[in-house]
């Protein structure tokens, strides 16, 4: 995520010196198309590309889809060549305040 595809997350992200984080995003498919309610905010730009798409069922949303998460965010982590250097957990509190900050409808503080 970033603040063009997700608005309110830039102010979080900058205090962190990154650009952007990966951020598990559940979304339908139906007949090939890909169904976003998720309440994307009015501007936001759409999603164009997507990191890692897996099918998971209703039962994985919960503590399979964050351990997901947290393994590419690990992998992400590791492939990072430039910028600031954290580990996960800072990385995960980080992802957190930006979740935070769109939920408060305002940017979060972290760190």
């Amino acid at each position: 995520m970033n603040e063009r595809n997700t608005p309110g997350v830039g102010a979080v992200l900058a205090r962190h010196g990154l650009d952007c984080i990966p951020e598990a995003h559940c979304l339908l498919r139906h007949e090939g198309a890909r169904i976003d309610v998720t309440g994307v905010p009015a501007g936001a730009e759409p999603i164009a590309r997507f990191l890692h798409e897996e099918p998971i069922t209703i039962d994985q949303i919960g503590a399979y889809k964050i351990e997901r998460h947290r393994q590419f965010l690990r992998g992400w982590l590791a492939r990072r060549s430039e910028g600031v250097r954290l580990d996960l957990e800072e990385a995960w509190r980080i992802r957190e305040a930006c979740i935070a900050a769109l939920g408060a409808g305002s940017p979060a503080r972290s760190g």
